[in-house]
């Protein structure tokens, strides 16, 4: 038993994570920051957590993984979220484009 991996697993599942507007991706951030300073190792559960739930048959879940990649997500992330940047459902495609970005922008 990992409390802060279920503390993660929670507050993934219950937080409205988005992308698509710019002032969702800053709140997205802000959330994610606001938690990881008070709760070290956070940001690496999320990544994570996040990661597995692009594996998920749920739309919902797939966006909110890639919006939290957005934000903590790294390069070796890419090949998963590059594989959804083909999907038919342009809210999928759309928030795995954004991811990409977000985290070539940060390794630049």
């Amino acid at each position: 038993m990992n409390p802060l991996r279920d503390y993660v697993e929670h507050w993934f599942a219950h937080t409205a994570l988005r992308t698509g507007r710019p002032n969702w991706l800053k709140l997205t951030e802000q959330w994610i920051n606001d938690v990881a300073s008070a709760r070290p190792g956070f940001e690496t559960e999320l990544r994570q957590v996040a990661l597995a739930a692009l594996n998920s048959s749920q739309r919902d879940l797939i966006h909110r993984g890639l919006a939290a990649l957005a934000v903590v997500g790294n390069s070796e992330d890419l090949p998963a979220i590059e594989s959804l940047l083909t999907s038919s459902d342009s809210y999928i495609s759309g928030a795995a484009s954004t991811a990409r970005f977000e985290i070539a922008h940060r390794a630049a």
